[in-house]
This record gives structure tokens, C-alpha cells and sequence, in this order.
């Protein structure tokens, strides 16, 4: 087996379809998108591959300043409905493999601006561009949604769901723009969601908040 040719050290053991040959798992994950122009059908973007962040340090402080300063101003209790609205959002995309950044996007702007209308005493449902957008709101509402032990349906007060909508949203937008690839923010999410042991299966249920 030849050595990776981008560190002559290791094993070339992944076939890379930007270089043309097979690269060590190593170069693989902290290379990507920044020394190599990967196509966005690699099957090394997604997945198992993607949920974690060993031997791949810039991947790890990119996906960390991407969230880093929109998660700042949040309250504690805040910071952790964000991290639980990640799970979610990998849960959904485990479900919906035709999901990109663009959509969540879309999604996400049209429920945050439909709480901040809220929030003003308003009630009218915004919705997104895309009509492919238009389930997506419904699922991503569901996320935050559940019931007490009564069995009623309970949700964050507004004044917790409206920042925390607001911080996804600047995170996507922020991702979006910098041309890193259509799925470049979900990606990210997988990996985020990884870290905290979370399986698609479980992260496809409501979040459990207290109002």
C-alpha cells in the first residue's frame, strides 16, 4: 500500500476524488475544505465520518467559532436549549439526507421572525421561500414542543426561544457565507452532536423544555 501522498507518513488507505489518489484517514479529516477542494458528493463529508473531530484540529476550532460568538450573549439555560436544537437538527437531517444549509436556513429565519412577531403580541406564521422549507418549520417547531406530566403541551417561554433562534440563524448565515460547501453548516452540527453522544434516533424526539 503506497504512503498518503499530502503527509508522506501514513498509509493511503481513502480514495480522495479531489486528488485523484488514496490519502491516510489523518489528511482526510484535517485537510478537508481547506487544503482539498472536495466535491460535495464524498462520501467521507457525511456520516460516521463526519461526527467526529480526531486528527482534525481545524475542523474543530472552525466548527467551534461558527457557533462561538451567536452562542455568547445566551443565558446558560439558553446556551443548552441551542446545543439540544443541534441534536435535533442531526436528527432531522439523518431523516431528510436532501437537507442543506440553504433550506435550514430558510426554515429557521421563518420561525424566528414567526416568534418575534409573537413576542410583539402579533400572532401570524411566516413562511420560508422554498415550499421544500415549509415541513421543515413544522419539524423544527416540534423540536421545541413537548408535553408535561399532565400531559399538556408545553413549550420555551419566547423570551428563551427567540434568542436562541436568532443564534442558529446567525450561525447559518455566517457558514453560508463562506462558500464552504451546501451542507458545510450540517456538517458541522453532525460533528457538534457527535461530541455529545447523541444518535439520530434520539435526536429525531421533541426536545424536553421546561416553559
Amino acid at each position: 500500500m503506497a504512503s498518503c501522498p499530502l503527509c508522506a507518513q501514513r498509509k493511503g488507505k481513502r480514495a480522495c476524488p479531489a486528488k485523484g489518489v488514496a490519502i491516510c484517514a489523518q489528511c482526510c479529516g484535517s485537510k478537508r475544505r481547506v487544503e482539498i477542494a472536495c466535491p460535495p458528493d464524498c462520501v467521507y463529508l457525511t456520516g460516521a465520518h463526519a461526527g467526529s473531530w480526531e486528527g482534525r484540529e481545524t475542523e474543530r476550532r472552525r466548527d467551534i467559532l461558527r457557533v462561538a460568538t451567536h452562542i455568547q450573549p445566551l443565558s446558560e439555560g439558553q446556551r443548552q436549549l441551542f446545543f439540544l436544537a443541534l441534536v435535533g437538527i442531526h436528527g432531522i437531517h439523518s431523516e431528510r439526507r436532501e437537507l442543506d444549509d440553504r433550506l435550514l436556513g430558510q426554515a429557521v429565519s421563518a420561525l424566528r421572525k414567526t416568534v418575534e412577531t409573537r413576542s410583539r403580541g402579533l400572532v401570524y406564521e411566516h413562511s420560508p421561500d422554498d415550499v421544500r422549507a415549509q415541513g421543515l418549520v413544522q419539524q423544527l417547531k416540534g423540536l421545541f414542543e413537548a408535553k408535561d406530566e399532565q400531559g399538556q403541551p408545553t413549550s420555551p417561554d419566547d423570551r428563551d426561544l427567540l434568542p436562541v433562534l436568532a443564534a442558529l440563524d446567525g450561525a447559518i448565515a455566517q457558514t453560508r457565507q463562506e462558500n464552504a460547501g451546501a451542507t458545510a453548516f450540517l456538517e458541522t452540527v453532525a460533528r457538534l452532536a457527535g461530541q455529545m453522544g447523541a444518535a439520530p434516533a434520539a435526536a429525531s424526539k421533541p426536545l424536553i423544555v421546561a416553559p
